[in-house]
């Protein structure tokens, strides 16, 4: 009864026509592989993006040495925007996947869906997104999108437990999913070739129970809040930290355009990178944990192409802040007050 509960209140999220074409997973990496794995095929032409996740491009660089598949990854600008008119330039007879993460876990920079579901339209191709970063934070409705596969992690703005994750695929594809892996499914257990019917061929073995749990009851609170208009609570203690650490000499917030008046509020989702003067990205968060009791993450952040963008990969990456539903203004006070006093504001 929980997991049907889970899929009911995570289509129901997200806008899915039926409760059916949710799939229970054990991260946004597992499922992120069973959509990949399971539908690229010999032959397709993918178009990808410079600000995907490893989660994305791991996939697709493996599915190329495998399959033969062919994959352009279309360059970001130092925001971690892509170009949909550069992505369209890409396209070939045998573009059959457009596969583009909804926004960058190193900027925060969001990407417009439906320009993207235009692109797919154009072509006959199918739309895979990954929402691991903004679902949770930005309502996503995937009939509206245009969207054919979501794949997300559940501890993240969805506010599941950890070793938690969803697919979405639309009923067309169904048929066409071959598993990732096969076992017990507690169905047909008499026959050596079965299990691999959707949502089997996602939900093989036992699952997570209480991470399903959470799936729902996250999901359902969440919907509770949106319903009641609390969409953007999180915006206000984001906005203020990206512009407290923009106004200090000496630190380079990335993604920030260089027109900054074209920008607004929802192009980010709360991620925040720095790069500061004369500091290492590793040695700044051991001093803000130590002497703060902040805590960043520093690093590459399992981003491996957006940093020739951003020009971070030589210096080590970026450090991370990454408010969340329930931080509050106190905190991201405190955060400003350690960097002016790190930088010597």
């Amino acid at each position: 009864e929980w997991l049907a509960q889970a899929r009911r209140q995570l289509a129901g999220l997200i806008g899915a026509t039926s409760s059916h074409c949710i799939a229970m997973g054990s991260s946004g990496t597992h499922v992120l592989n069973a959509a990949l794995l399971g539908l690229l095929q010999n032959g397709d032409h993918v178009i990808s993006t410079q600000a995907e996740h490893n989660s994305v491009l791991r996939p697709l660089h493996m599915l190329k040495q495998s399959r033969g598949i062919q994959v352009d990854f279309v360059p970001c600008d130092e925001v971690g925007w892509v170009d949909v008119q550069r992505a369209s330039k890409c396209l070939r007879p045998n573009t059959r996947w457009i596969v583009v993460g909804h926004a960058s876990n190193v900027t925060g920079a969001v990407q417009d869906l439906s320009a993207w579901s235009m692109l797919a339209k154009q072509c006959g191709a199918r739309l895979i997104v990954d929402a691991s970063q903004t679902l949770g934070y930005l309502p996503i409705d995937v009939q509206e999108a245009g969207i054919d596969v979501l794949a997300a992690a559940g501890h993240k703005g969805l506010q599941a437990l950890p070793g938690t994750g969803l697919l979405y695929l639309c009923s067309e594809l169904h048929p066409q999913l071959q598993p990732l892996m096969t076992g017990g499914t507690g169905v047909h257990s008499e026959l050596i070739d079965g299990g691999c019917d959707w949502p089997m061929s996602v939900e093989v073995g036992n699952l997570n129970l209480p991470g399903v749990i959470s799936m729902a009851v996250a999901a359902g609170e969440l919907q509770s809040e949106w319903s009641q208009g609390k969409t953007n609570k999180w915006r206000i203690a984001v906005q203020r930290l990206r512009s407290g650490l923009q106004s200090m000499a000496g630190i380079r917030v990335l993604g920030q355009s260089a027109q900054p008046a074209q920008q607004t509020a929802t192009d980010w989702i709360g991620v925040v990178s720095i790069m500061v003067d004369r500091w290492d990205v590793h040695e700044l968060a051991i001093v803000l944990d130590s002497a703060y009791g902040i805590e960043a993450r520093s690093g590459l952040h399992c981003a491996a192409l957006i940093h020739d963008a951003l020009g971070t990969g030589q210096s080590g990456g970026t450090l991370r802040l990454s408010p969340g539903h329930h931080t509050t203004i106190q905190e991201v006070d405190l955060v400003l007050t350690a960097m002016a006093e790190i930088v010597g504001a």
